[in-house]
């Protein structure tokens, strides 16, 4: 039963929703959003705004914007925070500059002081700075002041650190407490959940990647189920689709047919999704 890998003849799964760089793929949303925090990073405009529900793919974009920036170390210097919750402006400076490698201390103004040589530093050697911050909406309030003086580090003709943020939409409300920081966010955008065909060509990637076929183990049949049931949510989308093929293996199913596909749609009736049926 638990080797649905084996059952499928699959090299790994191809399902899992741990961060798999190998498992990326832009969709049409993704790719616009790409080309977005591209233009406002390498135009030096600041701070950038990547807002969108849990599981639309914000952590897709996190590992495809940094490998791309790690990928040019001569233009740019970027670091990514997964977890922005310290309760200080110490303790959230020495986040930054830890994500950066670069040695922390206690005081804040030698942290402020750090933070703006380090800049500068990189400013006069041609290299543009970028921190991405992910599950931005749990920065804690005082700290949204401090992000704000980080971004409003700058020569009189550049911005010396470009601030990408990606947070759920509860962070708009956050934004409407701190205006100061609302009016320094220069541009931003939203993931949507995908179309029917794009969360086709996002699955059948993956299977690819697995080794698999998509169309042969998932029938075109159930593909509309799918889709409804998850609301086209990326994550979503993998979570029901591994446990339809656990089901399929544990019946020694050689597809995942509709009554796999109902099964795993009853084990996880807590997402509410049990009202979609595959026929």
């Amino acid at each position: 039963m638990t080797d649905y890998i084996a059952h499928f003849g699959l090299s790994k799964a191809p399902f899992s929703t741990t961060p798999d760089p190998a498992f990326a793929f832009a969709t049409r949303e993704h790719k616009q959003a790409l080309a977005k925090i591209a233009y406002y990073t390498e135009e030096r405009r600041g701070m950038f705004l990547l807002l969108g529900e849990v599981g639309t793919g914000k952590t897709t974009i996190s590992q495809l914007t940094i490998n791309r920036w790690r990928s040019e170390p001569d233009r740019f210097i970027a670091s990514h925070i997964t977890d922005p919750s310290a309760r200080t402006a110490a303790a959230f400076l020495r986040l930054v500059l830890a994500s950066f490698g670069l040695p922390t201390m206690r005081n804040l103004l030698d942290l402020k002081a750090a933070l703006r040589g380090f800049l500068i530093e990189q400013y006069r050697a041609a290299r543009t700075v970028i921190l991405l911050i992910d599950e931005a909406q749990t920065i804690y309030p005082a700290n949204l002041e401090t992000l704000q003086a980080m971004a409003n580090e700058q020569t009189q003709t550049a911005k010396l650190l470009q601030v990408v943020l990606l947070a759920q939409p509860n962070f708009e409300y956050k934004l409407t407490q701190k205006p100061a920081l609302r009016s320094r966010i220069a541009g931003g955008t939203t993931l949507n959940p995908l179309s029917p065909d794009e969360a086709t060509d996002l699955l059948r990637h993956r299977m690819t990647v697995a080794g698999g076929d998509f169309e042969r183990i998932f029938p075109p049949s159930t593909h509309k189920t799918l889709y409804n049931a998850t609301n086209g949510v990326p994550r979503d989308l993998c979570v029901l689709c591994d446990a339809a093929m656990l089901n399929a293996s544990a019946m020694n199913r050689p597809v995942v047919d509709a009554e796999a596909i109902n099964r795993a749609l009853a084990d996880l009736s807590f997402k509410g999704w049990a009202g979609q049926q595959a026929a």
